[in-house]
């Protein structure tokens, strides 16, 4: 049976603590954690709670420094109001597979660091990219972040399963941010900076498709010294440019 909390205005630090976990996980009941009414998680509310499988706050607008971090057990989110997320949020979600938060314009540093089983992010709204935020993300193979205009460093560092990725309205790009494993960058046409270490860790082969000419953004190749790089070309990402 779910838990159902509908009087709580906000889940403040170590909100549940782990005994009361552990009893709900050797009575034989799923620890679902469902509320109508919550609009913030605090710092540390649900830290650690290893054994919380899903999560669903339909009201929640932000989550704090470690509000869900180190829910091993977590396999499903619904966060369909939340609209920023903090530092190391979610950090160390190790069984979380895919993530949809349709609302999120920004993620804090490191918020999703470390979930490790992540293979799909989608983030309608986000603008910005906080530093580290998808960091050793290791199954991480999709991502769709139409809006994101803004790339902090090491956003996607050592997501050694991510390919190809799309940026329809980038306009800066920070420093080491590309894993070794992307394959092919394509850029929208509102890029205006690039750091001179952005692509410092690409592989062989690496083709990033650019659409200014050669020459108007310094620092090329941006560390990507192997890399193919197609100046003026126009955007073809598969993630659309947004309306």
């Amino acid at each position: 049976m779910a838990v159902v909390e509908k009087t709580i205005d906000i889940l403040g630090d170590e909100a549940f603590c782990e005994r009361i976990i552990a009893r709900r996980l050797l009575s034989g009941d799923p620890v679902d954690i469902y509320d109508e009414a919550v609009p913030s998680l605090r710092n540390y509310a649900l830290y650690k709670m290893t054994g919380i499988q899903s999560l669903k706050l339909t009201k929640v607008k932000t989550v704090s420094t470690y509000a869900c971090a180190s829910l091993t057990g977590l396999l499903s989110l619904e966060l369909p109001e939340c609209t920023s997320v903090s530092d190391n949020s979610f950090r160390g979600c190790s069984a979380l597979k895919e993530l949809n938060l349709p609302l999120v314009t920004s993620t804090g540093s490191y918020s999703f660091i470390d979930c490790t089983s992540l293979e799909k992010v989608r983030m309608d709204k986000l603008t910005s990219v906080g530093t580290g935020t998808f960091q050793q993300c290791s199954k991480l193979y999709e991502v769709i972040l139409p809006r994101a205009s803004t790339i902090m460093n090491a956003a996607f560092y050592a997501c050694s399963a991510l390919k190809k990725l799309d940026l329809p309205s980038v306009t800066q790009i920070r420093s080491n941010v590309i894993p070794g494993s992307l394959e092919e960058l394509n850029i929208g046409p509102n890029i205006s900076s690039i750091a001179t270490d952005a692509f410092k860790y690409a592989g062989t082969g690496l083709v990033i498709n650019l659409p200014v000419a050669e020459g108007v953004i310094s620092g090329a190749p941006w560390g990507a010294a192997n890399a193919v790089i197609n100046y003026e070309v126009p955007y073809a990402g598969t993630v659309p440019m947004p309306t």
